[in-house]
């Protein structure tokens, strides 16, 4: 077995092959020096591309890595996503600790039975690593409270997960809230949590285009047979600016009093929110978004623009007046 060092290596690479990264040798370089940084240790400068080619044959042959080298883009390729790695993972300190902290995350955001399997792969690869150095309250001292609930269906979430995981064509019976389900064939790109609730953004067959599913109002999902090839651009399209399918409002600007100052600068909503003098301006949110995020300042949040906005709010604020009971 090669050494240590050497495994540790091979194990970043790997990973990087396996999340469809391509490395380039240059790239293969630094993450030699970021696992010197992680160690502790001063980077020397003594990882050359000799380096890279030695740990490459290693991976090839002794571990059997189907990996090929695009001459064309300068950039190794997995040609098969199924080979793994079977080794035991050397992690260092600071890896084991980013992993285990990172679990704990997961396991606060992802419902079962996706908590359970996340637990079990970390408690799997502890087992031949050093943990001595665990506190052994530093874990119970971490508090993740997810700010969503769970699934309806935990076997849906669990369906479509897996369809997105394995790139596989997804049939799914899906609730429009206009008292209908459409039966629809979708290939499920991407998977993302917003607004308190998991979606996917996938090419929907029936439309013939992408769309984003809320996974809660899937009434039901099976895996079929047929797979797709990712979509960089449908993947791609999921930002921080493009998270919502919904309609959105331009050059938004509210008046902030108080708190609410605080606030604005805490919560995202577009990347290239400002907060100056008084002022939140974001270049683009839909109401469905911006509305309960005013309405909860208590009155430190008032919209000036666009007139839309204005509109929309007075319109909630008279709703809700009308919901309050009539003065003794």
């Amino acid at each position: 077995m090669p050494p240590r060092a050497q495994i540790i290596r091979l194990a970043r690479i790997a990973s990087l092959l396996k999340t469809n990264s391509c490395p380039s040798a240059e790239k293969i370089i630094e993450e030699y020096r970021e696992i010197e940084l992680e160690e502790g240790k001063s980077i020397k400068g003594k990882y050359s591309r000799r380096t890279v080619f030695r740990d490459i044959a290693v991976l090839r042959d002794e571990y059997n890595c189907p990996i090929k080298y695009n001459w064309g883009e300068k950039r190794y390729e997995l040609l098969d996503p199924k080979w793994e790695f079977n080794c035991p993972a050397y992690l260092t300190e600071s890896a084991l600790f980013a992993l285990v902290i990172g679990s704990h995350v997961a396991e606060g955001i992802f419902p079962n039975p996706m908590r359970a399997r996340i637990k079990n792969s970390v408690d799997e690869l502890l087992k031949g690593n050093d943990t001595a150095f665990f506190e052994k309250t530093i874990l119970s001292s971490l508090k993740i409270f997810a700010d969503g609930g769970e699934p309806e269906n935990s076997g849906v979430f669990t369906s479509v997960f897996e369809a997105w995981r394995t790139h596989r064509r997804l049939k799914i019976w899906y609730d429009d809230q206009h008292g209908g389900v459409s039966e629809r064939i979708v290939d499920p790109h991407v998977l993302f949590h917003h607004l308190r609730e998991w979606r996917i953004k996938a090419y929907c067959h029936l439309k013939k285009a992408p769309r984003t599913f809320v996974i809660n109002r899937i009434k039901n999902a099976y895996p079929l047979k047929e797979t797709f090839k990712p979509d960089k651009k449908i993947i791609n399209s999921v930002t921080q600016d493009n998270l919502s399918s919904f309609s959105k409002l331009r050059d938004v600007k509210i008046k902030l009093i108080g708190d609410a100052v605080k606030f604005a600068k805490a919560n995202r909503m577009h990347s290239k929110q400002r907060v100056k003098n008084g002022l939140f301006m974001i270049p683009e949110v839909s109401p469905e978004v911006i509305l309960p995020w005013i309405l909860a300042q208590g009155g430190e949040a008032v919209p000036l623009e666009p007139p839309e906005l204005i509109e929309a709010f007075s319109k909630k604020v008279q709703a809700l007046s009308g919901c309050l009971p009539p003065k003794q």
